[in-house]
């Protein structure tokens, strides 16, 4: 059995999961304003301490890259590069839109708008569909939304679905905002059987990443 710890700060709302194949093991999603580091630590403790085992007997530590609020995707990313590094584990990358594209793709529908706004009108935008998560955009909501009902013009939307988006995409239900526990397990642990953990320290995913492209905007600023 892999045991794979799952952080997720990205998401509108933090997650903490731990788990392995047999399925998670232990999750605390608190709502409502939560002091970052001290939740986290106080959640991983709770974590193997609830099943009796040791912080040693993790095998890998995932996190949720983003693209989120800069401030709490910092936070999430800061915590599990110290856990990985003191523990000697490799780390897994987690992306927001992959969590939530897959959870809320159904296999038959039409492909997921994963949607984050900014608050200067901007988002990030890519759409998940039968062959995965597409490329990853920045830059005005309007545009963004234009470029991917071009791409297919029955689209459903994920993540953050404010008012705005959902004038955009129309008024389908909206998929998931936040990766549940078994999402994130599932995942890291499907990270993690691909080879994909990493040693170096992992950076919040922003407008600036390399994986980013870019669409019509102006300087680069904080994302959240």
């Amino acid at each position: 059995m892999t045991l794979v710890l799952a952080i997720e700060t990205a998401a509108p709302a933090p997650v903490v999961a731990l788990g392995d194949e047999s399925g998670v093991l232990f999750e605390d999603a608190p709502r409502g304003c939560v002091e970052g580091p001290v939740w986290l630590r106080r959640a991983v403790r709770e974590a193997v301490a609830g099943r009796g085992l040791a912080l040693g007997e993790i095998d890998a530590v995932a996190v949720d890259r983003g693209p989120g609020g800069l401030t709490a995707t910092r936070g999430g990313v800061t915590f599990a590069n110290a856990l990985a590094y003191g523990l000697g584990r490799p780390l897994v990358a987690l992306g927001y839109f992959d969590l939530v594209g897959r959870q809320s793709w159904d296999g038959t529908g039409p492909p997921v708008a994963c949607v984050r706004p900014t608050t200067a009108g901007e988002a990030f935008l890519a759409l998940f569909g039968a062959d995965g998560l597409g490329p990853l955009w920045f830059g005005d909501l309007g545009t963004l939304a234009a470029m991917a009902k071009a791409e297919r013009a029955d689209v459903a939307a994920a993540g953050v679905v404010t008012p705005a988006v959902a004038a955009l995409f129309g008024r389908r239900p909206a998929g998931a905002s936040v990766p549940s526990a078994r999402a994130l397990v599932d995942r890291a642990l499907a990270l993690v059987g691909a080879g994909a953990g990493a040693a170096d320290p992992l950076e919040p995913l922003t407008s600036a990443s390399p994986a980013v492209t870019r669409i019509g905007t102006g300087v680069d600023r904080e994302d959240g």
